[in-house]
């Protein structure tokens, strides 16, 4: 997992050719619609998505397979918890059509705001949208969805 600024994306895009197209769009995330878009032709895609946090009871840690996830605040803020998805039981398999699967286990937390962005790689059981704070918030996020093998 990496949690850093914003301005400092390019510092990692050296670790997956798709990493240069996500520094590009950051200059164009106002310009995305809520769903789903084309990074670009190569498998890489957008999810832009507004709710509302929820509590850390109605959470779930996830993981994926063949991506891996980017995640970014336009407004809002909430908590997102972390552990090594082989530090965990399996609560749902493997879904290969929907690259999801359910975990459960003991995470660590952290706040994500805007300016400030999370990479999620295969091995990072991740459970974001918990609400940071005494009541829910309204969230816009971006997640780009980075094909793990080119």
């Amino acid at each position: 997992m990496i949690l850093d600024k914003l301005s400092n994306f390019a510092t990692y895009e050296n670790l997956h050719p798709h990493f240069a197209d996500v520094r590009s769009a950051l200059n164009r995330l106002a310009g995305f619609p809520v769903g789903r878009s084309d990074l670009n032709d190569k498998g890489a895609f957008v999810l832009v998505s507004e709710y509302q946090t929820r509590p850390e009871a109605e959470g779930f840690i996830e993981c994926h397979e063949k991506f891996i996830d980017i995640q970014l605040l336009l407004s809002g803020r909430e908590r997102v918890g972390i552990a090594g998805a082989d530090e965990c039981s399996v609560s749902q398999a493997y879904d290969g059509e929907k690259d999801f699967m359910k975990l459960a286990g003991k995470v660590e937390w952290f706040e994500l705001v805007p300016g400030r962005f999370a990479v999620f790689f295969p091995q990072d059981g991740h459970m974001p949208n918990v609400t940071a704070g005494d009541a829910p918030v309204a969230v816009k996020k971006v997640v780009f969805k980075i094909p793990v093998r080119v």
